[in-house]
């Protein structure tokens, strides 16, 4: 059994090894063949192209190639070799030697030795014979698998083959791709080179908030640009017969498409317009292939940007000593229209504050302003405030958007938390003044010659008190000095102090020559001329004493009065926030109700110390002692507190005007006692300053009359002008444009390393001036916005000098900065150039003035010329009158330089008029008036009325109601470049700084 299994065995082997050898042969082969027949096909497809056949072709290809593989490399064999004998015979064929041996012993295996009359034993032997013949024989030697490997190496070389022919060859790997790839209807379709759709006709619909009509466009080349949400009708006729039409979106297909609708030979589609996207014709014909266009089309969706808002105050850090409205401006505008315009407060780390503004209604652009009083906002103290504006614009596609302005800054001070200290330290300083009064009443009186030791003791005692005297007022320069630098008392007390000082200093000096004179000689002659100075020092101390018990007084008196203002504007808050809640019911409100009347209660209760202290130090005379009751006034607080808990509307309506009227009564007692404080105590003071006011008011009047005549003549001839080119300024208008947004961009091209810096300081002027340049084009004001051109021009052609003198200084140190020096010169001289042209332009088109006047309007200006010299010279002698009478005023030093600078703006604007130039005049004249109204503003803060000082509001600088305009302002900082003589340099600097506070 063991022989005839071991033949068994070896035929089986044999088997394997035939069959592997013919399986790896065909596969290698059939490989190999496929990689060949690949290429081929790949060469045809990048032929043709894109087709939905490949696909196809290529599995069947591939499929034919495995099943021939299979069939002849395993099928074909295995059936051959499916019996023992046919495998004996194939051994037989490899090994000749055994061929007969070893097909007799398997056949022997089939044969029945009984039935065959043959000898087992005999049959065994033979078996033993052959399977030791068999036993040396390696079925692996016997079947090699050389051929095999041949057919392995074929297939990788031909598949190698394929793989660098796609690598190196961009047609082959395209092939490739198309044979396993099913192409997109993009990819499936040909390419028309001729068009495919005659004129595309557009409609738009708009999204409901723009509030624009539809619209249609014939003759569109298939391009459109319109707002996000924007709905599509695309209407075209296809230039060939087809049975479907489609548009493909994006540049591949890769955006799907939209399915057309055919009707009456048009082809219609419809699209919302989210995002941008392009877009090809794609149509299917009846027979044949589809084709589609070889160019796209382009769909643009506009976002709707968020508003745009330009905030204008004050100062972008605005320091008030006490709370007072501010002015605020702002201009806002969006694209396709505006929602609400809030303004956003934040008072120091507190949650956000809103106030509505206005409501934009669907416009494009607003502007407006007004004034907000920080006492609003529930000021406890010092606060730093933030505000800025917000619009909000009625996108209802995207979700509405917010536009905000630049964030500015107010910085309130709370002038009562410091008060007591500087009080005290004023009233140290009082009582070491009576101090040394009473030294050099008591100690130094007038006496007769007396011996020598007698005389050294007195001339001792004055070294003491003059010394003493002298300690004293260095204390006061140095509450004066320390004013200078934290601003703490004011620029009025300061002023005051600092006379007083003066005063003092002039007398110590006196007396210190002599006392220095007397030490070196016998004192007997020395103390007679001391003696002599002892009653005007005397005389001088006793005044200074007085001044200054009346200063004090006065700050306290005003203290009062401003606490009292300050209740009564949180009790106006509280009225109308308890009118928003009784509207409303809103838990917000009630809870910040319940906050400020807390508040309001601890006010009235500092209110109350601050009087039980005026009453305990003595600071006031008895006759403006007329102090309110606090306790009443406290009484009703508590009980509004009380109300506003249970909740009762009516009782809380009749409580608050109850608390209400008490205040109003404290704060009238208040403002009278210090009204006639001021009026007994400075009415020499108050009668100058009232009559320098009425003459003030006299001229102001007179040149507000002359100012509204002057403007009406500028606005004729700014008709007229608008009228000569009434059939060119749209044209004209939109050329200019388009050179200011030219230079616009040649300006962003100039580096700004540092804005504090000349060339920084030169450029944002002259972006400022274009960008009115810009308003005033939109607004027809052809005047002003040459105007602005030529000072966009100055100040670039200032920016090119510092720029040149920079670039020799860093040429010192940098040999290599040439390069970017002459790049950025050449754009700051494009730039100066384009802005002058602008210029020139602008001058060409306007009529010379002469042209608009009649003979009679210039005869009319010369006499306004002629009346406005007059009111110069006016101002001149009242500038001369305000320098002697209150030039030694408190806080009345600038008023000779206020008239004198209104009085030269009114010297330009008559020069104007000679010149019959209506427009700079009048400007010079509103300039010229509204400098004497803040003069005369300011002398009514001055007077002494308390309370005044806190109402009026801080305006704008360059508003109608405020400062100098920006034009007037251009022409000042220009003259500051000036350079002034040597020897009047620091009066000249010091007029500036004056000028422009």
């Amino acid at each position: 059994m063991a022989e005839a299994d071991a033949i068994r065995g070896f035929v089986a082997a044999v088997r394997r090894r035939l069959l592997l050898r013919s399986g790896l042969s065909a596969a290698g082969w059939g490989t190999a063949a496929l990689g060949v027949a690949l290429g081929g096909l790949g060469l045809c497809a990048a032929a043709v192209g894109p087709a939905g056949f490949w696909p196809t072709f290529t599995v069947v290809a591939i499929a034919i190639l495995a099943a021939t593989a299979f069939v002849f490399g395993v099928v074909r064999p295995a059936n051959e070799l499916r019996s023992n004998q046919a495998a004996a015979r194939r051994a037989g064929a490899l090994a000749p030697a055994l061929a007969s041996d070893l097909l007799s012993a398997i056949e022997l295996e089939e044969v029945d030795s009984a039935r065959a009359a043959i000898s087992p034993r005999l049959v065994q032997a033979f078996r033993a014979q052959v399977a030791g013949a068999l036993a040396p024989v390696e079925p692996r030697v016997l079947v090699p698998l050389a051929p095999a490997r041949l057919a392995i190496v074929a297939a990788v070389v031909s598949l190698a083959a394929l793989l660098a022919s796609a690598l190196a060859s961009p047609p082959v790997a395209r092939g490739l791709r198309t044979l396993f790839h099913r192409p997109t209807l993009f990819e499936g379709a040909s390419v028309s080179k001729v068009p495919l759709v005659g004129e595309v006709r557009i409609t738009y619909q708009y999204p409901a908030y723009t509030g624009l009509a539809p619209r249609t466009v014939d003759g569109s080349t298939g391009d459109a640009s319109a707002v996000k949400g924007t709905h599509l009708t695309i209407e075209t006729r296809p230039l060939k017969r087809c049975r479907r039409g489609l548009l493909l979106l994006g540049e591949s297909g890769e955006r799907g498409e939209i399915p057309g609708n055919l009707a009456n030979g048009n082809l219609t589609a419809e699209l919302t317009l989210n995002d941008d996207v392009s877009y090809r014709f794609w149509l299917e014909p009846s027979f044949g292939r589809a084709v589609r266009e070889e160019r796209s089309h382009h769909l643009v969706a506009e976002p709707d940007a968020a508003p745009r808002v330009e905030i204008s105050g004050p100062a972008d850090r605005l320091e008030l000593a006490t709370p007072r409205p501010i002015e605020i401006g702002y201009t806002a505008s969006d694209d396709f229209g505006l929602g609400a315009i809030d303004l956003v407060i934040r008072v120091g780390d507190r949650p956000e504050q809103r106030i509505p503004l206005r409501d934009g209604a669907g416009s494009h652009g607003l502007s407006g302003r007004t004034l907000w009083d920080p006492s609003s906002a529930a000021l406890g103290g010092a606060a730093r405030v933030a505000y800025r504006v917000e619009a909000h614009d009625r996108d209802a596609v995207s979700g509405a958007k917010v536009g905000s302005s630049r964030t500015l800054y107010v910085v309130i001070q709370n002038p009562h938390e410091n008060l007591e200290d500087r009080l005290q330290r004023q009233r140290e300083l009082h009582e070491k003044l009576i101090t040394d009064l009473g030294d050099r009443l008591e100690r130094l009186p007038a006496t007769a010659a007396a011996d020598a030791p007698a005389a050294a003791e007195r001339l001792a005692a004055f070294g003491i008190v003059h010394e003493a005297e002298e300690s004293h007022l260095a204390l006061l320069g140095q509450l004066i000095d320390e004013d200078r630098r934290n601003g703490t008392l004011g620029k009025s007390l300061r002023n005051a102090l600092a006379g007083v000082a003066d005063r003092l200093e002039r007398v110590l000096r006196d007396e210190a020559q002599v006392l220095a004179a007397v030490k070196a000689k016998p004192p007997g002659p020395g103390l007679a001329r001391l003696d002599a100075l002892q009653p005007k020092h005397v005389a001088e101390l006793e005044n200074d004493v007085l001044v200054l018990d009346d200063l004090i007084g006065r700050q306290r008196l005003e203290d009062l009065a401003s606490l009292g203002k300050e209740l009564t504007d949180a009790h106006q808050r509280l009225q109308d926030l308890l009118e928003r809640y009784k509207k409303t019911k809103d838990a917000g409100l009630r809870r910040q109700l319940e906050r400020e009347a807390r508040e309001l209660r601890a006010r009235i209760g500092e209110l109350a110390e601050k009087i039980a202290a005026v009453k305990d130090r003595n600071d006031v005379p008895e006759e403006w002692r007329n102090l309110p009751d606090v306790k009443r006034l406290a009484e009703a607080a508590r009980k509004f507190d009380g109300l506003l808990e249970r909740g009762n509307d009516g009782d809380l309506e009749r409580a608050l005007a109850e608390l209400g009227d008490d205040l109003r009564s404290m704060r009238k007692m208040l403002d009278q006692n210090l009204e006639g404080f001021g009026a007994e105590r400075f009415p020499q003071e108050n009668r100058v300053i009232a009559e320098l006011m009425k003459k003030i008011g006299d001229i102001e009047g007179d040149e507000r009359t002359l100012q509204k005549e002057t403007q009406a003549v500028a606005e004729k001839q700014d008709a007229e002008m608008r009228k000569r080119l009434a059939g060119e300024l749209d044209e004209l208008v939109k050329r200019e444009t388009e050179k200011v947004e030219r230079l616009k961009q040649k300006m962003s091209q100039v580096p700004i390393r540092s804005p504090d810096s000349l060339i920084g300081e030169e450029m944002n002027r002259a972006r400022d001036s274009v960008k009115q340049m810009r308003r005033l084009l939109g607004e027809r004001d052809l005047a002003e916005a040459k105007g602005e051109a030529e000072r966009a021009a100055g100040s670039l052609d200032r920016a090119g000098e510092h720029l040149q003198d920079l670039g020799d200084a860093r040429r010192a140190h940098k040999p290599g900065a040439e390069a970017e020096r002459d790049k950025n010169a050449e754009a700051v001289a494009e730039a100066r150039a384009l802005a002058q042209e602008i210029a020139d332009d602008l001058a060409k088109v306007m009529p010379r003035p002469s042209e608009t006047m009649t003979p009679q309007e210039r005869e009319a200006a010369r006499a306004q010329a002629e009346r406005q010299g007059a009111i110069g010279r006016r101002t001149e002698d009242v500038a001369g009158e305000a320098a002697r009478r209150l030039g030694k005023l408190p806080g009345m030093d600038k008023a000779e330089s206020e008239l004198r600078a209104a009085a030269e703006r009114m010297r330009q604007a008559g020069d104007l008029l000679r010149r019959d130039q209506s427009r700079p005049a009048a400007t010079a004249e509103r300039d010229a008036a509204e400098r004497l109204a803040k003069l005369r503003d300011s002398m009514q803060e001055r007077s002494m009325g308390g309370g005044r000082q806190h109402k009026d509001p801080v305006r704008i600088p360059g508003s109608d109601e405020s400062s100098a305009p920006r034009a007037w302002r251009q022409e000042l900082l220009d003259a500051m470049k000036e350079k002034p003589p040597e020897r009047y340099r620091d009066e000249v600097r010091r007029y500036y700084e004056e000028l422009v506070k």
